[in-house]
């Protein structure tokens, strides 16, 4: 019987830090490393980097500004969806 300490899962999550379903993607895989745990499964979570817009400038852009520009949509528009 081997009774070394198995190798962790390593798990690359490669997200945006403004994108929602990231997030809720975090969670789900939170919930799901929790289950492992009781089972005795290590895992490692390494984050890597995914810009949904990498041509922003550091000063950023006006929110409405940008989904006017995205999307086409209004401000009372986006309004109505938020």
């Amino acid at each position: 019987m081997n009774t070394s300490p198995a190798t962790p899962l390593r798990i690359d999550f490669v997200s945006d830090v403004s994108c929602p379903w990231c997030a809720i993607g975090l969670a789900s895989l939170d919930q799901a490393l929790a289950s492992l745990r009781q089972d005795g499964i290590d895992a490692e979570l390494h984050f890597q980097p995914f810009e949904l817009n990498p041509d922003m400038g550091p000063e950023g852009e006006d929110v409405e500004e940008h989904l006017t520009r995205k999307y086409g949509s209004s401000p009372q528009q986006q309004a109505q969806v938020r």
